[in-house]
């Protein structure tokens, strides 16, 4: 079973190790005139957010063949935001940070067996790789398994599981996003221990600072675990169940794609 407990300390340790390298230029900057090829691509992701709001798929900036010296004027503009994504995969690492900039991301891609990592600029409202993940889940758990696998478990814990899996797989699903605080429901310790077992976190993590937020993915599509912060000067969590396809509630909609092209286009006017 893996830690139950959230520390954004330890995921920032694990991803960007090239964004990274940046953040002392970031903290130091001073606006002054901007270069002429950072201008360029300042106007290059407006349009492509105008595509992207209009429908478009996500368009990608590869930084690859980049300057380390451009790379960070980039990044002392577009700077960090508040969403961070990290999906580990068999063969691949993906990390995403959301820039100052709702829809426009830094992604990083490293190979497992490569020492060194790509890093790209993305603009969408949702990283591509992070799509992929829902693929990876069962579709749907055998019930009656899960149930006989419960053995002794209390009826409370028998009675949510089954309540669970057909609000996550049943006419309502894919509908609306359902929160499920477990602290509310007359769950024993054990119980929510049994839950865990049941429903293994997996290494897919997204944190949000906004919302002082973890989410976590799940084997089963459609049920994800998520840890509140409720009260930040004792360091106070509500532990929960996310019932969704995705939690795109945490993530920016049409109008935050908007509002980030216009900041832009004041910003290369």
């Amino acid at each position: 079973m893996k830690d139950n407990s959230a520390d954004p300390d330890s995921l920032e340790l694990r991803i960007f190790s090239q964004i990274k390298k940046f953040l002392s230029s970031l903290y130091s900057f001073r606006r002054g005139k901007e270069p002429l090829v950072l201008l360029d691509l300042l106007k290059e992701i407006v349009g492509a957010l105008r595509l992207v709001i209009r429908g478009e798929k996500n368009l990608l900036f590869d930084l690859s063949k980049v300057a380390q010296i451009q790379i960070e004027h980039y990044f002392r503009v577009l700077g960090l935001g508040e969403l961070c994504i990290f999906h580990p995969k068999a063969l691949t690492v993906y990390a995403a940070q959301q820039t100052a900039f709702p829809g426009v991301w830094w992604v990083e891609k490293k190979e497992r067996k490569k020492e060194s990592s790509s890093l790209h600029i993305e603009v969408g409202m949702i990283p591509h790789f992070v799509l992929s993940e829902r693929e990876e889940r069962t579709e749907k758990p055998d019930l009656k398994a899960l149930l006989c696998s419960l053995g002794s478990s209390g009826i409370s814990l028998q009675a949510f599981v089954s309540s669970l899996v057909n609000y996550a797989y049943g006419e309502r699903a894919d509908r609306e996003e359902k929160k499920i605080y477990l602290s509310l429901l007359p769950l024993s310790i054990q119980d929510i221990k049994t839950l865990f077992w049941l429903l293994p976190k997996t290494d897919f993590t997204l944190y949000s600072l906004k919302q002082n937020a973890w989410v976590f993915g799940t084997p089963w599509k459609n049920i994800w675990w998520i840890e509140e912060v409720t009260d930040p000067e004792i360091n106070q969590k509500s532990l929960g169940l996310l019932v969704c396809p995705f939690p795109y509630s945490l993530f920016p909609g049409t109008l935050d794609l908007s509002i980030s092209a216009r900041r832009l286009e004041k910003m290369v006017a």
